[in-house]
């Protein structure tokens, strides 16, 4: 036989065994191999879907944010509570009593939501049990948020920072897909200026003024039980283009300005049929806006013109206050005048309706009657008083601002006419007063985190 022919016997069961592990190795490699690809690409499926996962949870978070932020601009005082004191091991709030939170809403109405507490179930809702609320409905694969907790620093006051946290899920089955993104948005929160309510044309701290006087201008009552619904607003603010309205207030009326001792002590006999100012009369230096104004100032004690014919003129341009200590009953044949029209439809220069200022320092028992026969361009306010426009057929009123106690509807000074009694032509820089606890005033977030989850 031939050698080579039997060397390649012998060694034939030799390559036979060695082939079998190695094709075993081989199909291992390659079970590895597979193996490790489709772990890797599940993990990176898995990682996918968490990215996804939480990027549709922040989306919803944000929604969240924007909700109750506006949530909270429209029911502004809520910017200065927490929205919870206490909560229990099971993070239900159990705020009661006279505690100061969003969920305890209901004892701080006038406080929190300007009379209106339509919203007040929902608030309370949202606080106590930190519910998630879906962005649509109709649409839960949208998602869903919550609110985790609303803090403020200055609790009840002006300024301050409110800390809104917001959580937001997808909403789905998975544990995974449930794991909610919180955010965390940091809130100025200023003193509300004056003007972001508007100077009121009429503002009362009783009751309306009724279904037949004509306010054009912006009415604003502190009365809960005052009949917004009834009023008769009309026109539109020619500054900002928007419609007058009648709305219900939080803010508080300044305190009178003190009497100052060089005022001029007048009567009824002193301001019959007059012009002021009067030849010797002196006047005082005010600051008004960081501008120095001379003003005419008169302690009167009570202007009563009754029955007669009378007429007090309040020369246009000049500055003249009143510090009422009485009523003023102005009568029908007579007025109190003060205009600042030139006679051919143009403005008298330097005039404005606010030069002419009364202030009432009486009590309820105090009125200021005016006449219906002329406009009187004027600021009154008087805490306390009654003020009404006589007369049911004149074609006079107010021009200006009135802030009073309460409208006269009834008999003697009692308005009662179609034609407009107050015609709101006043503006803030022109009137030396600040109303107390104005509104506050929200911010844009000064600053948005990310937190981790719970």
């Amino acid at each position: 036989m031939n050698p080579k022919f039997k060397l390649i016997l012998r060694l034939r069961p030799i390559n036979r065994g060695f082939a079998l592990p190695f094709a075993v190795g081989i199909g291992i490699v390659m079970v590895l191999a597979g193996t490790a690809m489709i772990v890797n690409s599940q993990s990176k499926q898995a990682r996918t879907k968490a990215q996804q996962v939480t990027s549709q949870g922040l989306n919803a978070a944000q929604v969240g944010v924007a909700r109750l932020y506006e949530l909270i601009n429209e029911n502004r005082y809520l910017a200065i509570y927490p929205d919870c004191v206490t909560r229990n091991a099971s993070g239900v709030c159990t705020d009661s009593g006279t505690t100061e939170s969003w969920a305890n809403a209901s004892n701080l109405i006038k406080e929190l939501v300007v009379c209106d507490d339509t919203q007040v179930p929902d608030i309370e809702q949202i606080a106590n049990n930190q519910q998630w609320l879906p962005i649509d409905p109709n649409d839960r694969d949208q998602g869903e948020y919550r609110l985790i907790s609303y803090r403020y620093s200055n609790t009840g006051a002006t300024p301050g920072v409110g800390t809104l946290i917001v959580e937001g899920r997808v909403n789905n089955s998975s544990d995974l897909l449930q794991s909610g993104t919180q955010l965390e948005v940091k809130i100025p929160i200023q003193p509300g200026p004056p003007d972001s309510d508007k100077l009121p044309g009429v503002w009362l701290l009783i009751g309306d003024t009724g279904t037949n006087n004509t306010i054009q201008g912006d009415a604003l009552i502190s009365d809960c039980n005052g009949d917004i619904e009834a009023m008769v607003v009309t026109g539109t603010d020619p500054d900002t283009g928007e419609d007058y309205e009648a709305k219900y207030t939080n803010m508080v009326f300044p305190e009178l300005p003190p009497i100052p001792g060089t005022a001029i002590s007048v009567t009824t006999a002193d301001l019959s049929n007059v012009t002021l100012p009067r030849a010797g009369d002196t006047p005082s230096t005010r600051t008004v806006n960081g501008t120095n104004i001379s003003v005419y100032e008169y302690l009167v004690d009570e202007i009563d013109f009754g029955s007669g014919t009378n007429r007090l003129t309040i020369t246009p341009g000049t500055h003249v206050t009143f510090y009422l200590q009485g009523s003023i009953d102005v009568g029908a044949n007579s007025d109190i005048l003060h205009s600042c029209d030139d006679g051919s439809g143009g403005t008298i220069s330097g005039c404005e309706p606010t030069n002419f200022e009364i202030y009432g320092y009486g009590d309820d028992t105090n009125e200021i009657c005016t006449s219906g026969n002329n406009f009187l361009e004027a600021f009154m306010f008087a805490p306390e008083y009654t003020v009404g426009v006589a007369g049911t057929g004149g074609t006079g009123g107010i021009k200006g601002s009135v802030w009073t106690n309460q409208w006269s509807t009834g008999a003697g000074c009692g308005s009662n006419t179609s034609n407009v009694v107050v015609d709101q032509t006043g503006r803030w820089e022109n009137v030396a007063l600040t109303p107390r606890e104005t509104s506050p005033r929200l911010s844009a977030a000064s600053t948005w985190k990310q937190n981790e989850r719970e």
